[in-house]
């Protein structure tokens, strides 16, 4: 994406990172999100808050790594691409899309479409509807898997929660689930594997704002060979409003060789039980 504006450059930091030795999800996400409200000042258009992102991981981000996001819209299109480059490598580490209420336009350069490398692979295109959480609870196929409430230092200064911190929901939640299904941090920590989103996306239903109750529901979707894509909701705890929508395909890494394996048959069962 060479026609592409630098919106944002930064550096990862020790505390950034996971159990995993990388980066982790939510500080993609807060780069992606510095660099839509950076893009929307250069292209000198007004600001808009995304109602859609669809990110892929390509690679990862160690500690001490310099990183720069490039953005472009998309011709006669409601979208922004973004680019997350390792800075001492020049290879891409993630891409995400977001969607917007209205077109883009501006001064910005923009591309016919959006890149291949920055397409969904296996997540929908389409933004996602909300779920009725509560069947699934009483059906068995459903978890809650987290509860908190918002903070003021997870908030912008109109008190909405950040995307850095709105995606951390996920990544707290995740692990629920992935111990529910029998992969408990015990059993990793003993064959020295971890976790990993590969592509992820979210849809913004309402807004989560400072003080407010969050509960995330978590049900699986399908587990293939190496991938599990799972399913979020955040919904408001006190008015059980819908707030955003997520899905995420994940796989289990080898800590040694950085290399996915097989997903072991104990996580292969219908329902959350």
């Amino acid at each position: 994406m060479k026609e592409a504006l630098e919106t944002q450059r930064s550096f990862v930091n020790s505390w950034e990172c996971d159990e995993n030795a990388h980066m982790n999800i939510q500080f993609y996400w807060k780069r992606f999100g510095d660099a839509g409200q950076i893009f929307f000042h250069l292209n000198k258009s007004h600001l808009q808050n995304w109602v859609d992102r669809h990110v892929r991981y390509h690679g990862e981000l160690m500690m001490g790594t310099n990183t720069i996001v490039r953005s472009a819209r998309i011709s006669n299109e409601n979208k922004v691409v973004h680019h997350l480059i390792n800075g001492d490598s020049g290879e891409l580490s993630a891409t995400a899309v977001d969607v917007y209420p209205a077109a883009t336009e501006g001064v910005a350069p923009a591309l016919n479409q959006i890149p291949s490398n920055s397409e969904p692979r296996s997540l929908p295109q389409n933004q996602l509807p909300p779920s009725d959480t509560q069947e699934k609870i009483n059906n068995g196929s459903g978890l809650v898997s987290h509860r908190c409430v918002v903070a003021p230092h997870e908030c912008d200064a109109q008190g909405v929660v950040l995307d850095q911190h709105q995606i951390a929901r996920f990544s707290d939640a995740a692990s629920h689930l992935w111990q529910h299904l029998g992969v408990s941090r015990q059993w990793m920590r003993q064959l020295d594997l971890g976790t990993v989103a590969v592509e992820m996306k979210a849809s913004r239903h309402n807004e989560a704002r400072v003080g407010t109750m969050l509960e995330v529901v978590t049900w699986v979707e399908s587990i293939q060979a190496k991938t599990m894509t799972f399913r979020h909701q955040v919904g408001d705890l006190a008015t059980g409003l819908p707030l955003y929508s997520g899905a995420v395909t994940a796989l289990l890494m080898d800590l040694k060789t950085r290399k996915a394996i097989e997903l072991p048959d104990m996580m292969r069962r219908p329902t959350i039980g």
